[in-house]
C-alpha cells in the first residue's frame, strides 16, 4: 500500500508598508490530481513559485504546464518565478 500524500499548506498575513497581504504556500509535489482544485486559488494570485527537479527531466517539462495554469487563471499581470530544486546533488538531468 502506497502512503497517502495530500497538500502542504502555509498561510500567513504580512503587512509591508501599512497594506496587509496574505501568502499562500501550496505544495501539490506536481501530482496532477490536484490540478483541477489549482485555478479557484489562482484567480487572486499575483506571483508563483514553480520548483522542479533537476535530478529529473521530466519535472522540468512538466513545470511548463504549472506556468501555463498559472498563466491561464491569475489576477491581471501576475508572474512565475521557476526554481530549480536539489542543486546541491551532485547528479542532474538540467543543467545550467
Amino acid at each position: 500500500m502506497q502512503p497517502t500524500v495530500g497538500i502542504d499548506f502555509l498561510a500567513k498575513n504580512i503587512t509591508h508598508n501599512s497594506k496587509n497581504y496574505r501568502l499562500q504556500l501550496w505544495d501539490t509535489a506536481g501530482q496532477e490530481r490536484f490540478r483541477s482544485l489549482i485555478p479557484s486559488y489562482l484567480k487572486d494570485a499575483h506571483c508563483a513559485l514553480v520548483v522542479f527537479d533537476v535530478t529529473s527531466t521530466t519535472s522540468f517539462e512538466e513545470a511548463e504546464m504549472w506556468i501555463n495554469l498559472f498563466n491561464e487563471n491569475k489576477n491581471g499581470d501576475g508572474f512565475v518565478f521557476l526554481v530549480g530544486n536539489k542543486l546541491d546533488l551532485e547528479y542532474r538531468e538540467i543543467k545550467t
